[in-house]
Protein backbone atom coordinates (compact mmCIF):
# COMPACT_ATOMS: atom_id res chain seq x y z
CA UNK A 1 0.00 0.00 0.00
CA UNK A 2 1.31 3.40 -1.27
CA UNK A 3 1.38 5.63 1.87
CA UNK A 4 -0.66 9.27 1.39
CA UNK A 5 0.92 12.19 1.89
CA UNK A 6 -1.13 14.81 4.19
CA UNK A 7 -1.36 18.20 4.76
CA UNK A 8 0.67 18.25 7.59
CA UNK A 9 4.14 20.47 8.31
CA UNK A 10 6.83 19.74 9.61
CA UNK A 11 8.16 22.13 12.39
CA UNK A 12 10.62 22.68 14.92
CA UNK A 13 9.46 23.71 18.15
CA UNK A 14 12.72 23.22 20.54
CA UNK A 15 16.50 22.49 19.71
CA UNK A 16 19.37 21.54 21.67
CA UNK A 17 23.18 21.73 20.95
CA UNK A 18 26.63 20.38 22.71
CA UNK A 19 29.60 21.50 20.81
CA UNK A 20 33.29 22.85 21.40
CA UNK A 21 31.45 26.64 21.19
CA UNK A 22 28.93 26.39 23.32
CA UNK A 23 27.33 23.30 26.11
CA UNK A 24 23.31 24.83 25.15
CA UNK A 25 21.42 27.23 22.63
CA UNK A 26 21.81 30.31 24.57
CA UNK A 27 25.63 29.98 24.79
CA UNK A 28 25.83 28.68 20.93
CA UNK A 29 23.68 32.24 20.05
CA UNK A 30 26.18 34.46 21.57
CA UNK A 31 29.57 32.30 20.94
CA UNK A 32 28.81 32.33 17.03
CA UNK A 33 27.91 36.13 16.85
CA UNK A 34 31.17 36.69 19.27
CA UNK A 35 33.02 34.69 16.35
CA UNK A 36 34.56 32.40 18.78
CA UNK A 37 36.90 29.62 17.99
CA UNK A 38 36.54 26.22 19.37
CA UNK A 39 39.81 24.51 18.28
CA UNK A 40 42.42 23.28 20.78
CA UNK A 41 44.65 20.85 21.90
CA UNK A 42 43.04 17.32 21.69
CA UNK A 43 42.66 15.58 25.29
CA UNK A 44 40.29 12.85 24.57
CA UNK A 45 43.65 10.36 23.47
CA UNK A 46 47.25 11.00 22.77
CA UNK A 47 47.25 12.96 19.33
CA UNK A 48 50.93 12.48 19.15
CA UNK A 49 52.02 12.29 15.51
CA UNK A 50 48.74 13.67 13.91
CA UNK A 51 48.99 16.20 11.50
CA UNK A 52 47.30 18.73 13.80
CA UNK A 53 47.00 17.92 17.56
CA UNK A 54 44.29 20.02 18.03
CA UNK A 55 40.51 19.75 17.18
CA UNK A 56 36.91 20.90 18.85
CA UNK A 57 36.19 19.04 21.30
CA UNK A 58 32.82 19.52 23.07
CA UNK A 59 33.28 21.93 26.42
CA UNK A 60 30.99 22.73 29.02
CA UNK A 61 28.31 20.40 29.47
CA UNK A 62 26.96 18.35 32.33
CA UNK A 63 24.49 15.27 31.84
CA UNK A 64 21.23 16.46 34.05
CA UNK A 65 20.40 14.37 37.13
CA UNK A 66 17.75 13.33 35.51
CA UNK A 67 19.15 11.04 33.49
CA UNK A 68 21.48 8.93 35.79
CA UNK A 69 18.79 6.68 36.83
CA UNK A 70 20.00 4.90 32.97
CA UNK A 71 23.85 4.48 34.30
CA UNK A 72 26.25 7.33 33.81
CA UNK A 73 29.24 5.57 35.34
CA UNK A 74 28.74 3.30 32.61
CA UNK A 75 27.65 5.56 29.89
CA UNK A 76 29.49 6.12 26.62
CA UNK A 77 30.44 10.10 25.62
CA UNK A 78 28.11 10.01 23.15
CA UNK A 79 25.03 9.25 24.72
CA UNK A 80 25.92 12.02 27.66
CA UNK A 81 26.34 14.22 24.77
CA UNK A 82 22.88 13.42 23.02
CA UNK A 83 20.70 13.36 26.36
CA UNK A 84 22.20 16.57 26.85
CA UNK A 85 21.18 18.26 23.70
CA UNK A 86 17.78 16.27 24.37
CA UNK A 87 17.17 17.51 27.62
CA UNK A 88 17.46 21.23 26.50
CA UNK A 89 15.29 20.36 23.08
CA UNK A 90 12.27 19.02 25.31
CA UNK A 91 12.69 22.42 27.85
CA UNK A 92 12.72 24.93 24.73
CA UNK A 93 9.77 22.93 23.60
CA UNK A 94 7.84 22.91 26.66
CA UNK A 95 6.64 19.26 25.37
CA UNK A 96 5.60 16.72 27.77
CA UNK A 97 6.64 13.53 26.01
CA UNK A 98 4.76 11.15 27.70
CA UNK A 99 1.86 13.00 27.13
CA UNK A 100 2.43 12.00 23.27
CA UNK A 101 0.62 8.57 22.32
CA UNK A 102 3.63 6.38 22.55
CA UNK A 103 3.13 4.37 18.57
CA UNK A 104 3.22 8.12 17.64
CA UNK A 105 6.66 9.45 18.61
CA UNK A 106 9.65 8.64 17.31
CA UNK A 107 13.35 8.79 17.21
CA UNK A 108 15.69 9.72 14.25
CA UNK A 109 19.27 10.04 14.56
CA UNK A 110 22.66 9.98 12.42
CA UNK A 111 25.68 9.47 13.09
CA UNK A 112 29.54 8.64 11.51
CA UNK A 113 31.35 6.00 14.19
CA UNK A 114 28.87 6.22 17.24
CA UNK A 115 31.00 4.73 19.92
CA UNK A 116 34.05 4.58 18.24
CA UNK A 117 36.45 6.32 21.54
CA UNK A 118 35.02 3.44 24.04
CA UNK A 119 35.55 0.61 21.80
CA UNK A 120 39.21 1.88 21.31
CA UNK A 121 39.80 1.77 24.85
CA UNK A 122 38.00 -1.52 25.37
CA UNK A 123 40.18 -3.24 22.60
CA UNK A 124 43.55 -1.71 23.95
CA UNK A 125 42.54 -2.91 27.56
CA UNK A 126 41.80 -6.62 25.74
CA UNK A 127 45.40 -6.48 24.26
CA UNK A 128 46.81 -5.47 27.75
CA UNK A 129 45.02 -8.25 29.06
CA UNK A 130 42.51 -6.35 31.19
CA UNK A 131 38.83 -7.19 29.81
CA UNK A 132 36.20 -4.27 30.82
CA UNK A 133 32.48 -5.36 29.52
CA UNK A 134 30.92 -3.14 30.98
CA UNK A 135 32.42 -0.44 28.32
CA UNK A 136 30.58 -2.32 25.11
CA UNK A 137 27.49 -1.69 27.09
CA UNK A 138 26.84 1.16 25.53
CA UNK A 139 29.50 0.94 22.49
CA UNK A 140 26.99 0.22 19.38
CA UNK A 141 26.01 3.35 17.40
CA UNK A 142 22.21 2.78 18.13
CA UNK A 143 22.73 3.05 21.46
CA UNK A 144 21.42 6.43 22.06
CA UNK A 145 18.35 6.29 20.29
CA UNK A 146 17.88 3.77 22.56
CA UNK A 147 18.27 5.56 25.87
CA UNK A 148 15.81 8.46 23.99
CA UNK A 149 12.87 6.01 23.48
CA UNK A 150 13.88 5.15 27.40
CA UNK A 151 13.64 9.12 27.91
CA UNK A 152 10.48 9.22 26.11
CA UNK A 153 8.35 6.22 26.19
CA UNK A 154 8.16 6.45 22.54
CA UNK A 155 7.10 3.32 21.20
CA UNK A 156 7.59 4.56 17.21
CA UNK A 157 10.26 3.83 14.56
CA UNK A 158 14.13 4.25 16.03
CA UNK A 159 16.29 5.09 13.42
CA UNK A 160 19.77 5.52 12.69
CA UNK A 161 21.58 6.64 9.68
CA UNK A 162 25.41 6.49 9.10
CA UNK A 163 25.70 7.85 5.97
CA UNK A 164 28.84 9.79 6.76
CA UNK A 165 28.54 13.75 7.14
CA UNK A 166 24.95 13.68 5.40
CA UNK A 167 24.05 11.41 8.71
CA UNK A 168 22.20 14.03 10.51
CA UNK A 169 20.70 15.69 7.66
CA UNK A 170 19.26 12.45 6.65
CA UNK A 171 17.66 11.93 9.82
CA UNK A 172 15.70 15.41 9.80
CA UNK A 173 14.53 14.59 6.10
CA UNK A 174 13.17 11.18 7.30
CA UNK A 175 11.55 12.86 9.92
CA UNK A 176 10.14 15.51 7.88
CA UNK A 177 8.53 12.17 5.65
CA UNK A 178 7.40 10.53 9.10
CA UNK A 179 5.17 13.68 9.86
CA UNK A 180 3.93 14.15 6.41
CA UNK A 181 3.06 11.08 5.57
CA UNK A 182 0.86 10.65 8.91
CA UNK A 183 3.46 8.11 10.52
CA UNK A 184 4.22 10.06 13.73
CA UNK A 185 2.93 13.14 15.61
CA UNK A 186 6.97 13.77 16.88
CA UNK A 187 9.51 13.00 16.41
CA UNK A 188 13.24 13.48 17.98
CA UNK A 189 15.67 14.22 15.20
CA UNK A 190 19.78 15.23 14.91
CA UNK A 191 23.09 13.83 15.00
CA UNK A 192 26.03 13.22 17.86
CA UNK A 193 29.66 11.61 16.95
CA UNK A 194 32.64 11.98 19.70
CA UNK A 195 36.34 13.04 19.17
CA UNK A 196 37.83 9.61 17.84
CA UNK A 197 40.83 8.38 17.42
CA UNK A 198 39.75 6.49 14.29
CA UNK A 199 38.41 9.56 12.37
CA UNK A 200 41.35 11.45 13.59
CA UNK A 201 43.92 8.94 12.49
CA UNK A 202 42.26 8.87 8.81
CA UNK A 203 41.30 12.22 8.07
CA UNK A 204 44.71 12.69 9.19
CA UNK A 205 46.43 9.80 6.90
CA UNK A 206 44.24 11.27 4.07
CA UNK A 207 45.86 14.82 4.70
CA UNK A 208 42.70 16.64 5.05
CA UNK A 209 42.93 17.84 8.41
CA UNK A 210 44.72 21.30 8.40
CA UNK A 211 48.04 21.96 10.07
CA UNK A 212 46.75 25.68 11.74
CA UNK A 213 43.33 26.44 11.17
CA UNK A 214 40.09 26.08 9.42
CA UNK A 215 39.32 28.72 6.67
CA UNK A 216 36.26 27.62 4.23
CA UNK A 217 35.84 29.05 1.27
CA UNK A 218 39.39 30.88 1.24
CA UNK A 219 41.78 30.98 -0.92
CA UNK A 220 44.60 29.92 0.98
CA UNK A 221 41.93 27.15 2.78
CA UNK A 222 44.45 24.10 3.93
CA UNK A 223 41.57 21.62 5.16
CA UNK A 224 39.15 20.73 7.96
CA UNK A 225 39.66 20.29 11.79
CA UNK A 226 37.15 17.99 13.38
CA UNK A 227 34.72 18.55 16.16
CA UNK A 228 32.33 16.75 18.32
CA UNK A 229 29.28 17.72 19.73
CA UNK A 230 25.16 16.67 19.38
CA UNK A 231 22.22 18.77 17.83
CA UNK A 232 19.10 17.76 18.42
CA UNK A 233 15.77 19.01 17.19
CA UNK A 234 11.99 18.32 17.96
CA UNK A 235 9.97 17.68 15.16
CA UNK A 236 6.17 18.31 15.47
CA UNK A 237 3.11 17.77 13.02
CA UNK A 238 2.21 21.18 12.37
CA UNK A 239 -1.71 20.13 13.77
CA UNK A 240 -0.27 18.97 16.83
CA UNK A 241 1.83 21.73 17.71
CA UNK A 242 -0.65 24.52 16.98
CA UNK A 243 -3.00 22.04 19.21
CA UNK A 244 -0.97 22.35 22.26
CA UNK A 245 -0.01 25.74 21.59
CA UNK A 246 3.66 25.72 20.61
CA UNK A 247 5.30 28.06 19.61
CA UNK A 248 7.50 27.42 16.44
CA UNK A 249 11.00 28.10 15.44
CA UNK A 250 11.63 26.83 12.21
CA UNK A 251 9.34 24.79 9.62
CA UNK A 252 11.33 21.91 7.06
CA UNK A 253 9.80 22.65 3.96
CA UNK A 254 11.96 20.32 1.90
CA UNK A 255 14.95 18.27 1.50
CA UNK A 256 17.02 17.05 -1.02
CA UNK A 257 18.92 13.54 -1.46
CA UNK A 258 21.62 12.23 -4.47
CA UNK A 259 24.61 10.19 -5.04
CA UNK A 260 27.67 11.16 -6.52
CA UNK A 261 28.35 7.99 -8.34
CA UNK A 262 31.99 8.73 -8.16
CA UNK A 263 34.42 7.62 -5.55
CA UNK A 264 35.04 6.52 -2.34
CA UNK A 265 36.42 9.93 -0.56
CA UNK A 266 37.10 12.17 -3.16
CA UNK A 267 34.11 14.77 -4.21
CA UNK A 268 32.66 14.70 -8.03
CA UNK A 269 34.60 18.36 -9.36
CA UNK A 270 31.75 18.47 -12.12
CA UNK A 271 29.18 18.96 -8.78
CA UNK A 272 26.69 17.43 -10.78
CA UNK A 273 24.83 15.81 -7.33
CA UNK A 274 25.57 18.63 -5.16
CA UNK A 275 23.62 20.62 -7.50
CA UNK A 276 20.86 18.17 -7.80
CA UNK A 277 20.48 18.00 -4.12
CA UNK A 278 20.18 21.90 -3.89
CA UNK A 279 17.65 22.02 -6.63
CA UNK A 280 15.49 18.82 -5.13
CA UNK A 281 14.91 20.74 -1.68
CA UNK A 282 14.17 24.10 -3.24
CA UNK A 283 11.46 22.06 -5.87
CA UNK A 284 10.26 20.18 -2.95
CA UNK A 285 9.67 23.13 -0.63
CA UNK A 286 7.42 24.81 -3.73
CA UNK A 287 9.76 27.79 -4.00
CA UNK A 288 12.52 29.48 -6.17
CA UNK A 289 16.08 29.51 -5.94
CA UNK A 290 15.68 33.76 -5.95
CA UNK A 291 14.02 33.27 -3.10
CA UNK A 292 16.54 31.74 -0.93
CA UNK A 293 18.29 34.01 1.65
CA UNK A 294 21.08 31.91 3.76
CA UNK A 295 23.23 29.27 2.89
CA UNK A 296 24.62 27.37 5.65
CA UNK A 297 27.08 25.74 3.95
CA UNK A 298 28.74 22.39 4.05
CA UNK A 299 31.95 24.37 4.20
CA UNK A 300 34.61 21.93 5.10
CA UNK A 301 37.83 24.21 4.57
CA UNK A 302 39.33 21.49 2.17
CA UNK A 303 40.46 22.75 -1.08
CA UNK A 304 38.01 19.98 -3.53
CA UNK A 305 35.24 20.30 -1.54
CA UNK A 306 35.15 23.28 -0.55
CA UNK A 307 35.39 23.81 -4.79
CA UNK A 308 32.50 22.04 -5.53
CA UNK A 309 30.40 22.90 -2.95
CA UNK A 310 30.63 26.77 -4.36
CA UNK A 311 30.74 25.74 -8.42
CA UNK A 312 26.98 24.07 -7.10
CA UNK A 313 26.19 27.01 -5.53
CA UNK A 314 26.72 28.95 -8.84
CA UNK A 315 24.84 26.22 -11.12
CA UNK A 316 21.68 26.42 -8.38
CA UNK A 317 21.84 30.64 -7.83
CA UNK A 318 23.28 31.76 -11.22
CA UNK A 319 24.45 35.65 -11.07
CA UNK A 320 23.11 35.62 -7.23
CA UNK A 321 25.87 32.99 -6.26
CA UNK A 322 28.09 36.04 -5.01
CA UNK A 323 25.20 37.48 -3.10
CA UNK A 324 23.76 35.58 -0.91
CA UNK A 325 24.54 35.53 2.47
CA UNK A 326 26.94 32.16 3.06
CA UNK A 327 28.13 30.59 6.03
CA UNK A 328 30.55 27.77 6.97
CA UNK A 329 29.99 26.95 11.16
CA UNK A 330 32.91 24.34 11.02
CA UNK A 331 35.39 27.36 10.88
CA UNK A 332 34.34 28.10 14.86
CA UNK A 333 33.36 24.55 15.85
CA UNK A 334 34.71 21.68 13.32
CA UNK A 335 33.50 19.16 11.29
CA UNK A 336 31.08 17.30 13.91
CA UNK A 337 30.71 14.58 11.13
CA UNK A 338 27.00 12.92 11.69
CA UNK A 339 26.69 15.56 13.60
CA UNK A 340 26.82 18.20 11.01
CA UNK A 341 23.76 18.68 9.38
CA UNK A 342 21.57 18.93 12.65
CA UNK A 343 24.06 21.16 14.05
CA UNK A 344 23.84 23.91 10.65
CA UNK A 345 20.09 23.91 11.14
CA UNK A 346 20.53 25.15 14.77
CA UNK A 347 23.02 27.26 13.59
CA UNK A 348 20.38 28.81 10.82
CA UNK A 349 17.84 28.82 13.76
CA UNK A 350 20.38 30.50 16.36
CA UNK A 351 21.61 32.86 14.28
CA UNK A 352 17.71 33.97 13.48
CA UNK A 353 17.13 34.05 17.10
CA UNK A 354 19.96 36.92 17.28
CA UNK A 355 19.33 38.22 14.20
CA UNK A 356 22.57 37.70 12.72
CA UNK A 357 24.42 35.76 9.99
CA UNK A 358 26.73 33.44 11.30
CA UNK A 359 30.28 34.25 10.37
CA UNK A 360 32.81 32.33 8.53
CA UNK A 361 36.12 33.14 10.87
CA UNK A 362 39.67 33.28 9.58
CA UNK A 363 37.80 33.69 5.70
CA UNK A 364 39.94 36.41 4.49
CA UNK A 365 39.78 35.93 0.79
CA UNK A 366 37.38 34.43 -1.26
CA UNK A 367 38.36 32.08 -4.22
CA UNK A 368 38.39 33.35 -7.44
CA UNK A 369 36.74 31.00 -8.89
CA UNK A 370 33.08 30.76 -7.63
CA UNK A 371 33.37 33.22 -4.89
CA UNK A 372 30.83 32.54 -2.24
CA UNK A 373 29.36 35.60 0.15
CA UNK A 374 31.37 34.25 3.46
CA UNK A 375 32.43 37.30 5.82
CA UNK A 376 34.64 36.52 9.40
CA UNK A 377 32.23 38.74 11.10
CA UNK A 378 28.98 37.97 12.12
CA UNK A 379 26.72 40.06 9.87
CA UNK A 380 23.29 41.40 10.98
CA UNK A 381 20.04 40.13 8.80
CA UNK A 382 17.35 37.85 9.85
CA UNK A 383 16.85 35.46 6.74
CA UNK A 384 13.13 33.65 6.00
CA UNK A 385 14.86 30.20 3.88
CA UNK A 386 17.63 28.98 4.84
CA UNK A 387 19.21 25.84 2.91
CA UNK A 388 21.48 23.21 4.79
CA UNK A 389 24.16 21.30 3.10
CA UNK A 390 25.76 18.26 3.68
CA UNK A 391 28.20 16.24 1.41
CA UNK A 392 30.01 13.47 2.34
CA UNK A 393 32.45 10.74 1.41
CA UNK A 394 31.02 8.39 -0.88
CA UNK A 395 29.51 10.54 -2.92
CA UNK A 396 26.59 11.21 -0.20
CA UNK A 397 24.51 14.48 -0.74
CA UNK A 398 21.59 15.24 1.44
CA UNK A 399 20.64 19.22 1.62
CA UNK A 400 17.62 20.44 3.96
CA UNK A 401 15.56 23.51 3.21
CA UNK A 402 14.41 25.21 6.32
CA UNK A 403 11.69 28.48 6.70
CA UNK A 404 13.02 30.18 9.86
CA UNK A 405 9.94 31.66 11.96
Amino acid sequence: MIPVMKQREAVITGVGVVNALAGDFDGFVDAMRQGRCGQRPITSFDATGLRNPQACEAVDFELQPIHEKQGKRKMERSSELVLTAFSQAVAMAEIDLHGVTPGRGAVALGSTLGGALTGLRYYRGVRQGRRRPSLLRDYSMHAPGYRLCIESGFLGPNLLFSTACTSSNLALSVACDLICFDKADVVIAGGFDTMSEVSCSGFSVMRNVSPNICRPFDRNRQGLILGEGSALLIVEAGDFAAKRGASTLATIRGYGLTSDAYHMTAPDTTAIGATACMQQAIKMAGTDAADIDFICAHGTGTVHNDRTEAKAIHKVFGRRAGEIACSSIKSMLGHTLGAAGAMNAVAAIAGKHGRYIPPTIHFVEADAQNPVACSAEARTGSPRLALSNAFGFGGANCCVLLELH
